[in-house]
């Protein structure tokens, strides 16, 4: 039986190889091979003469892929569907479907399923909050926030039309984008985590120095300039020491605010850093971490640094809520009410309670075990193949 999955998510290609930079290698889909035996994946790909050594290979023995142009922004949004209508015969060419929502992608093959094929859906996150939290002009902002309650609307329709699905939050996005009554469901972050990434002995807190670390693409809704100015202030009472792992197109903008405000020294870009045991050498070396995002899921980046026992702060939206509890929690955009935070936390929190707090991090995460949700999304998708069954 065959599954496809589709995503806005883009990859590259270079002849017969498709490769991802981020999480979606061949092994990602060996999970759902557990369960189908042939995936074909929808999804924008860029098609390069070289390769990123930092890439790995996402496609591979019954794992293929239906290309769609790399496009963007409006373009995708509103003239991507005649890509989609060329190769429908192939798209359509499946048992059953897996969207990964919110995705445009996913909507237009939604609309073009017209036989009604059984569809499982994976809920990433929330396009309305994202777009929302857009830091541009008023009329672009104005522009995009209509473009998130289209956005959402779609998502709305997809996940309570479908047979099943799952939820990176706990709660939040199950309230805004419902199923219908007795629709199986199931809370599942995208994250997978392996038994070996979990912290197991103390975390030692006897550095004097702060350090503080933030992972995350240099985009506007993760807010890291209002991180930077935090430290900046920090600076001012504490030894502290801010490493920001993560590429983008704000990131030259967030290392000219370092200059500005004379922290280079202490500010440490570290660009895209790959594998998770080259991440984990830094957060284990650090004290803190932040995440200033004005929008998140179930955010990848906090849970791993709470499974490696850090003391973290965020700001108090979205999945980061669902993790951190309010006195770890701060106003998206209030750059006073963060160093308001982590300054009283400093001077106010006894040392032995660092261990506490950090010892508690790591139990907090324990559900995201690979292990624990993967048993999860193979439960899914085998009533999702049952359905498909009975639908055929």
């Amino acid at each position: 039986m065959k599954i496809t999955i589709v995503t806005d998510h883009r990859f590259f290609r270079k002849g017969h190889s498709v490769y991802d930079d981020y999480v979606f290698n061949y092994d990602f889909f060996k999970t759902y091979l557990k369960v189908f035996d042939e995936i074909q994946v929808v999804a924008r790909v860029k098609n390069v003469q070289s390769i990123n050594p930092n890439w790995s290979v996402s496609n591979g023995d019954n794992v293929s892929f239906i290309d769609i142009p790399d496009i963007h922004g409006f373009k995708w949004l509103f003239f991507s569907s005649k890509y989609f209508k060329l190769k429908k015969a192939e798209i359509l060419s499946t048992d059953c479907f897996c969207f990964r929502v919110p995705s445009h992608a996913a909507w237009i093959v939604y609309k073009l399923n017209s036989n009604k094929k059984a569809y499982m859906f994976e809920s990433i996150g929330d396009p309305e909050d994202a777009m929302a939290s857009s830091d541009d002009g008023m009329i672009k902002r104005s522009i995009f926030k209509i473009v998130g309650r289209l956005l959402k609307r779609r998502k709305q329709k997809i996940t309570l039309h479908s047979n099943l699905g799952s939820y990176v939050s706990i709660n939040h996005l199950q309230h805004k984008y419902p199923v219908k009554r007795d629709v199986l469901t199931e809370s599942i972050s995208s994250i997978r985590l392996d038994k070996s990434n979990f912290l197991t002995n103390p975390k030692q807190f006897g550095s004097k120095t702060i350090k503080i670390v933030h992972v995350g693409s240099f985009i506007s809704l993760k807010n890291q300039k209002d991180l930077i100015q935090c430290v900046h202030k920090l600076s001012k009472v504490f030894d502290v020491r801010l490493d920001l792992i993560g590429d983008g197109i704000l990131k030259n903008h967030c290392f000219t605010l370092a200059q500005q405000l004379n922290i280079s020294e202490i500010v440490t870009f570290h660009g895209q850093v790959t594998g998770f045991n080259k991440i984990k050498a830094i957060l284990d070396d650090s004290t803190f971490f932040v995440l200033p995002s004005s929008n998140e899921g179930m955010p990848r980046a906090l849970i791993e640094a709470m499974a490696r026992g850090l003391i973290c702060f965020g700001s108090s939206v979205g999945g980061i809520a669902e993790l951190l509890s309010k006195e770890f929690t701060f106003t998206p955009g209030n750059i006073d009410e963060m160093y308001s935070l982590i300054y009283n936390f400093i001077e106010k929190t006894p040392k032995a309670d660092y261990l506490l707090i950090s010892k508690e991090n790591v139990k907090k995460v324990d559900r995201f075990e690979l292990g624990i949700l993967e048993s999860k999304r193979i439960k899914l998708m085998k009533e999702l193949k049952k359905i498909t069954y009975e639908k055929s």
